[in-house]
């Protein structure tokens, strides 16, 4: 269930293979699936995913998947792209408070980018009713 008029982050859809994945999809086959898992998602939310997409997966599948903002994760050093909204830039990072790895991630923007990142969907109402996916 997802709460209307509600300050929350855009979905995010993660595009990585690995580990138990052994099938790959064409860039065709990903992209139909994409495309109607996000036709209800988006309309759930009210504003578009963001696509999670890895080094590995990016020269196969980014250019021929749905155009939506991207979280990038390049482990190789900074990027040169300009069309991310998120970096992930480290995977061993260590955070006071967490034992073990974790993420580390840049946001492009700063807080003016955060703030409208949080922005309920124009067309929200504040009556709560929940809408789900």
């Amino acid at each position: 269930m997802v709460p209307r008029g509600e300050p929350l982050l855009p979905p995010v859809v993660d595009i990585e293979f690995h580990g138990n994945c052994p099938h790959r999809p064409s860039p065709t086959e990903l992209n139909a699936e994409l495309l109607a898992f996000l036709g209800p998602v988006e309309a759930a939310f009210g504003k578009p995913a963001i696509l999670y997409i890895t080094d590995e997966t990016e020269p196969i599948y980014s250019a021929h998947v749905a155009v939506r903002q991207r979280w990038l994760r390049s482990l190789q050093g900074p990027l040169n792209e300009g069309g991310w909204v998120y970096w992930q830039y480290l995977d061993k990072g260590r955070v006071d408070g967490i034992d073990g790895d974790v993420d580390l991630n840049v946001l492009k923007g700063g807080p003016a980018r955060l703030t409208e990142l949080f922005a309920p969907p124009p067309e929200s109402s504040s009556s709560g009713t929940p809408r789900s996916p």
